[in-house]
């Protein structure tokens, strides 16, 4: 490896924190949310009230101010902007939040933040920071590559828990990362998998540019 190729890879010094990337650190967070969600709170907030918001055959969400995806029907929305809706004052880059749907027991989350490196970067510091001590999260399987029917490529790796399994997906776009994790029961995220993999691929910027 040249030392070029190192120094590129070579995380600054001012973003540096314990061997990892400070930028990375928001992500991972989510990724811990994201498993708490679906294995504890979840199954308490189901059995309390039913969804009264769920998305609609056609409806999008912005992911990013230059990204959005297409959901299928019948998830529940626990947070997100939709493409419909109006921003308040105006300004649409404050508005676009952590996509959170929910439909039998599955989190589909998605986070977005400044990132300046590549998706493989994103996804290796994401799961190095989750699967730390004994979080109880392993990585499966092999990291794959990704293009979405819009042109975003980015990779993808499968993981377990004690209760259950999921994937997490990284994509930069625009010096955006955007991190994906689908977590739940197995078999219910084996049995979702058409839906959440449609929504991976319809990612795409809008105006269709990749």
């Amino acid at each position: 490896m040249s030392s070029t190729l190192v120094d590129r890879r070579r995380v600054p010094v001012e973003h540096r924190w314990l061997g990892l990337d400070k930028r990375s650190v928001p992500y991972a967070a989510v990724a811990f949310a994201v498993i708490a969600l679906w294995a504890w709170v979840l199954p308490w907030v189901d059995d309390q009230v039913a969804w009264d918001d769920t998305t609609r055959t056609g409806q999008a969400f912005q992911v990013t101010t230059e990204v959005s995806m297409t959901v299928p029907p019948g998830w529940g929305v626990v947070s997100g902007l939709r493409t419909t809706d109006e921003p308040r004052g105006g300004d649409q880059a404050r508005e676009v939040e952590q996509t959170v749907l929910v439909k039998d027991g599955v989190v589909f989350s998605v986070q977005q933040g400044p990132f300046g490196e590549s998706p493989v970067r994103l996804l290796d510091q994401v799961e190095r920071i989750t699967g730390a001590g004994d979080s109880g999260y392993y990585v499966s399987g092999e990291t794959r590559d990704i293009t979405t029917a819009g042109g975003l490529r980015g990779v993808a790796s499968d993981f377990t828990t004690a209760d259950g399994a999921g994937t997490v997906t990284a994509f930069v776009v625009g010096g955006q990362g955007i991190e994906i994790q689908v977590a739940g029961p197995e078999a219910q995220v084996t049995a979702l998998q058409p839906e959440t993999d449609a929504m991976i691929d319809s990612l795409a910027r809008d105006g269709g540019d990749s």
